[in-house]
């Protein structure tokens, strides 16, 4: 992927009140009703109302780079699922997201990212940021919906057959 990080420096404030902008742009229509907030530091969550399973932008300034992709959040076994779910669509993801990882990750949490080169949080990264979140949300998206569809399933079976 091509550095296009030019244009003007952004404070971290600027630049993550810029991306859901951004985003919200270059989402097809039907994608566009998320909901969107800043995490402490240099993140921002953007969710479809589940905000335990979110897309994620965070600029690691010790490393120069900006990670972008789907986190669960949520509790270990809920992450596991997912996680094991995601693995066994692993390629089809890869097929669009060749630099997408999934990986176990703090706290019993999992994710699905990449990072890109961020030296500087700029206007050509909102560009980026933007670009790559669209990737992740079109591509992730109508799996992840899949996957709750199952899961809610799966918690009603369970509900009917304990007898409540």
């Amino acid at each position: 992927m091509p550095q296009r990080v030019a244009g003007r420096v952004l404070s971290p404030g600027d630049f993550f009140r810029s991306l859901p902008e951004a985003l919200a742009r270059n989402l097809p229509s039907g994608l566009r009703g998320f909901e969107a907030r800043r995490g402490p530091g240099r993140l921002l969550k953007v969710h479809y109302g589940r905000p335990h399973t979110h897309y994620e932008a965070w600029h690691h300034t010790r490393s120069g780079r900006l990670e972008v992709g789907l986190h669960f959040e949520a509790e270990p076994e809920l992450n596991l699922r997912a996680r094991a779910y995601f693995a066994a669509r692993l390629l089809e993801v890869k097929g669009r997201i060749y630099a997408a990882e999934l990986e176990p990750w703090d706290r019993g949490w999992c994710r699905i990212y990449e990072t890109v080169p961020a030296p500087a949080l700029s206007e050509g990264l909102v560009a980026v940021a933007a670009e790559r979140l669209t990737v992740y949300i079109t591509t992730l998206q109508p799996l992840l919906e899949e996957f709750w569809s199952e899961e809610e399933e799966m918690t009603a079976t369970m509900s009917i057959g304990s007898g409540r």
